[in-house]
């Protein structure tokens, strides 16, 4: 009876992290969209083999296709070699189009493993394929364009406890020409415990439902925690006692 034994998992990640294959730095960019400017990525080897990667603009569908810089990114090399241990650095090119309204655009920026051929082996009638990880990651890529308007409104903003952690949850909605960076605070009353941090971005157009759970402590049931939730700006969306 044979078996194959073959594994291939797809990490989806944004953050530099030495646990994968390789690793980018930086993890994102915000790029002028009014004249041409040309950018540097470094990519780290983390394993003791060669690896060989793909690399593609793409637009972010949580953000808003329409809204995508795709036509107006150049990355080079596309398809990249990396010796063991060793680090590259590759370049993208942003040639704006002068047709571009006023606003905010996004494209994410996939690097992605290519695998190298699997290895099988054959013992005792069965065979056997090594387990193979593969490793993709997105970076974020915001271009701006002229005068930006931030408005919108966050509603149906809900707070849980489950004993350990707190679960925040809104409805956004963006009606100007940027996304919204919702911020948050939270505050136990009595207490040092607090947690701060990004609470969610909102679509560049239209409706985005935002959810974070946060840990907090544990035993906290029944007590009060503020609250407030702000965007890039500072303008207050939220500011409310909840009872955990």
């Amino acid at each position: 009876m044979k078996k194959l034994l073959f594994i291939i998992l797809l990490l989806n990640i944004s953050i530099l992290s030495y646990s994968l294959n390789f690793s980018v730095a930086p993890t994102g960019f915000s790029v002028g969209l009014n004249k041409t400017s040309t950018h540097e990525i470094t990519i780290l080897n983390n394993t003791t083999e060669p690896l060989r990667l793909n690399a593609v603009f793409h637009s972010d569908p949580t953000f808003g296709e329409k809204y995508n810089l795709d036509s107006n990114l150049t990355i080079f090399p596309k398809t990249i070699s990396l010796k063991p241990a060793a680090q590259q650095v590759i370049r993208f090119r942003v040639k704006p189009d002068s047709k571009l309204e006023n606003g905010e655009y996004k494209s994410l920026l996939t690097f992605t493993e290519i695998p190298a051929e699997i290895k099988t082996t054959a013992k005792n009638n069965e065979t056997a394929s090594n387990l193979k990880f593969i490793t993709e990651i997105n970076i974020s890529v915001y271009g701006y364009k002229g005068n930006l308007t931030h408005k919108g409104t966050l509603s149906d903003v809900k707070l849980a406890y489950n004993g350990v952690s707190a679960i925040i949850s809104a409805s956004s909605f963006s009606e100007g020409n940027t996304s919204l960076k919702f911020s948050y605070s939270l505050k136990v009353q009595g207490s040092n415990v607090e947690a701060s941090g990004l609470f969610g971005i909102s679509a560049r157009e239209g409706n985005k439902e935002l959810n974070l759970s946060t840990q907090l402590a544990p035993n906290l049931k029944g007590k009060k925690a503020k609250l407030v939730i702000t965007d890039q700006n500072g303008k207050v969306y939220y500011d409310k006692v909840h009872t955990l």
